[in-house]
This record gives structure tokens, sequence and C-alpha cells, in this order.
């Protein structure tokens, strides 16, 4: 299902396929018009949890890799210690 976006002057339109059928929003029963209004409530929803899913993972990359330097230094420092005490 898509939507048109346009000026807040021009009417809402939805269309469900790419080259379906236009619906005027304000042309649409009742009923309709109320699951326009429940399905544009769980389009925002479903855009905000994925931005912050984005911004979660992007966090969570940002950790594993700090975590992935912090390992890194300590064995790589561990490994100059074993060679310096063996020569």
């Amino acid at each position: 299902m898509s939507e048109e976006n346009k000026p807040e002057n021009e009417e809402l339109k939805i269309k469900f396929e790419e080259n379906g059928k236009e619906y005027v929003v304000n042309n649409m029963p009742d009923n309709a018009k109320e699951l326009y209004i429940l399905y544009q409530e769980e389009r925002q929803n479903r855009d905000n949890f994925i931005l912050n899913a984005n911004k979660s993972i992007d966090k969570l990359n940002r950790i594993l890799t700090s975590y992935e330097a912090d390992m890194r230094n300590i064995l790589e420092s561990t490994e100059e210690k074993k060679i310096e005490v063996s020569k």
C-alpha cells in the first residue's frame, strides 16, 4: 500500500498497488477512514521501531568494535611481554 505525499492543501490519496487505483481518503466511507487512521498510526509505529532498531544496532556495533579493540590491545600487549621475558 502506498500513499501520495502531497502538500497540505491537496487531498490525501492511497493506493494498494504501484499502478493500482487511487482512493481519496475524504471520499471513503467512515469505517474505511477509521482504518486509514489506524493504518497511519501503525505505519508510524513501524517506522519509529525501525529507526530505533537501526540506532540500537549502530550503538551495539560501536560497543563490539570497542570491545574487540580492547581485547586486541590486551592480547597483543601480553604477547609482547612474553617475547621480552623470553629474550
